[in-house]
C-alpha cells in the first residue's frame, strides 16, 4: 500500500473516531440536560441538597390589603415578626427561607398557593392576627392542614412544634383546625376543632391550605387586645415571636 493509501485510512480512523466522541458527547450532554429539567420540575429549581429546608414564609395580607385595624395594623404586624424570622433562617445554614410575597404586595390567597406550588417547600409557616370578635379566638391558636389533606401529619407534627414552643417560650396558645361551617346560603360560622379531633369534617378551611405543601397557620394575637399588642407589637415582642417560630422549625429538623 501506497503512503498516501495509508494517511488516507488513518484519516478516516480518526474522522470515524471524531464522529463517535462527538455523538458519545452530544447524548452525555442531553441527559445531563433532561436530568436538569426533571430536577427542577420536582425541586422547583432551588439549589439544595437533603441537609438544607425550604420554608416558605407568609405574612398575611400586604399592599393596600392591610387585614385587621384595631390597637396595631395586621399586615404591619405580620411583616415585622417574618422579616425577623427571615433574617434567623438566613443566619443558619439549613435553611433557605423565601417569601409568598413582599409587603408591599397585596397578594390573594389564591395567588399565594401559586407561588407555594411552583417553590415547593419543605415548610410554610403563615403568620395572621385576629380581631377579637369571635368568641371562639383567645390567646394564639394554631392551626394545621385538616385531617383530608395529604399533607396533615406533617402539617399536624409542625403544629404541634410550634405549640411547644410557644409553650417553652412561656406564652398560652393551643393547637387544632379552622373550619368554616355553612348555617345558611353565603353565611358561615367559624367551628374549631383541637388538634386530636382527626375527623373529617366537610367543611371548608383557610384557602392557603389547598397548597400543594405541609402549611401550618398561627392566629398569633387579637389586634384589639391592649395587653396583648403592648407586649407583642412592641420590639422585645416581634424578637420574641419570631424566635418562638424559628425554635420550633429548628425542632422540626432535628
Amino acid at each position: 500500500m501506497s503512503g498516501s493509501g495509508k494517511k488516507n485510512k488513518k484519516r478516516k480512523r480518526r474522522n470515524r473516531r471524531i464522529r463517535k466522541e462527538i455523538v458519545l458527547f452530544s447524548c452525555v450532554f442531553i441527559l445531563a440536560l433532561l436530568i436538569l429539567l426533571i430536577w427542577k420540575a420536582f425541586l422547583g429549581g432551588r439549589s439544595h441538597d437533603s441537609s438544607t429546608h425550604v420554608i416558605m414564609l407568609d405574612a398575611a395580607h400586604g399592599g393596600d390589603a392591610s387585614g385587621y385595624q384595631g390597637l396595631i395594623s395586621e399586615d404591619e404586624y405580620n411583616e415585622q415578626v417574618i422579616s425577623r424570622l427571615e433574617v434567623l433562617l438566613e443566619e443558619d445554614s439549613r435553611f433557605i427561607p423565601v417569601r409568598t410575597h413582599t409587603a408591599d404586595q397585596a397578594m390573594s390567597a389564591a395567588s399565594r398557593v401559586e407561588v407555594i406550588n411552583a417553590e415547593k417547600p419543605d415548610l410554610v409557616l403563615s403568620v395572621r392576627c385576629h380581631n377579637g370578635d369571635s368568641p371562639n379566638f383567645w390567646a394564639t391558636l394554631i392551626f394545621a392542614d385538616p385531617p383530608s389533606s395529604k399533607y396533615h401529619a406533617e402539617s399536624a407534627a409542625f403544629a404541634q412544634d410550634v405549640l411547644a414552643s410557644f409553650t417553652d417560650a412561656g406564652v398560652e396558645a393551643a393547637a387544632g383546625y379552622y373550619y368554616l361551617r355553612p348555617i345558611k346560603e353565603g353565611y358561615y360560622q367559624e367551628h374549631l376543632v383541637v388538634l386530636d379531633d382527626e375527623t373529617v369534617y366537610e367543611e371548608e378551611t383557610y384557602d392557603l391550605m389547598r397548597a400543594d405543601a405541609s402549611v401550618v397557620i398561627v392566629s398569633q394575637i387579637n389586634v384589639n387586645s391592649s395587653e396583648e399588642t403592648e407586649f407583642w407589637a412592641s420590639e422585645e415582642g416581634i424578637d420574641k415571636a419570631a424566635q418562638i417560630y424559628y425554635d420550633a422549625i429548628v425542632k422540626r429538623y432535628e
